[in-house]
């Protein structure tokens, strides 16, 4: 949100088709305009879990091998699972392979269960760079924007090449087709979008929190088999992934 209040970076932001991940907007943008959403549910606590791999670090030294390492993301958002039942919206999983290898940053912090390598020397210590990591994390929490110190090559606001793998998922219907709903005279899992041309799944008018929890699980789980299937052949055989 932070970013779409600066001058001349709102109007790029705003001609790329960016928004703000605000409720009100995400059914705008899916209900009356009638499009396509694609939502990053990271967020700021995603943005200072971020960091390259480590053995990218090293490549000075090329008869190492690879270090195994842990990608954190923050995917579980219980909002956006519950918005997908009120409005029917069939959701895509997908995972970007190397986004995070672009940048490196200056105060990345370490959430508990979550770590960058096994080799890792800060495991368990309190830093400084943590320190400040959670400082500048609290103060994007309060001006809805990611402020964190980064660079790229030659230390430099010069991202580096990674290969990068966007893969996509099979698409998650809210509401399952073998499901008994509350409608019994709607005999298919489709219907048509209220306010748009879109088909879309079955409305859950109030979902229960036994279906927004089964819900998640699925995506989770979708996420993860994705990564599974993919890593190897991304280039990253010996990641991980940790979704918080």
């Amino acid at each position: 949100d932070g970013a779409l209040v600066l001058p001349v970076l709102r109007h790029l932001l705003r001609y790329l088709g960016v928004g703000t991940a605000k409720r009100n907007e995400i059914l705008t943008e899916m209900q009356t305009r009638d499009q396509n959403t694609f939502i990053l549910p990271g967020g700021v606590a995603e943005i200072f879990l971020s960091h390259r791999r480590e053995h990218q670090q090293q490549q000075s030294r090329p008869y190492d091998k690879p270090l195994p390492n842990t990608q954190t993301i923050k995917a579980k958002r219980y909002g956006l699972m519950k918005l997908a039942l009120e409005t029917g919206a069939v959701i895509y999983p997908v995972f970007v392979f190397g986004a995070s290898d672009m940048l490196d940053q200056l105060t990345p912090v370490e959430k508990k269960g979550g770590s960058r390598s096994s080799n890792s020397k800060d495991d368990g210590k309190v830093t400084i760079r943590n320190l400040v990591g959670n400082m500048m994390e609290t103060l994007s929490r309060k001006v809805q924007g990611g402020l964190t110190l980064f660079y790229g090559q030659y230390y430099l606001p010069i991202p580096h090449a990674p290969q990068l793998s966007m893969v996509c998922g099979n698409p998650i219907y809210p509401v399952e087709e073998n499901e008994n709903g509350n409608d019994t005279s709607m005999s298919s899992t489709m219907m048509k979008n209220v306010k748009g041309s879109k088909m879309t799944c079955r409305r859950v008018e109030n979902p229960t929190t036994e279906q927004v929890e089964d819900l998640m699980e699925r995506y989770v789980d979708a996420l993860e088999r994705l990564f599974e299937q993919y890593k190897e052949e991304a280039g990253y055989p010996n990641e991980t992934l940790e979704i918080i």
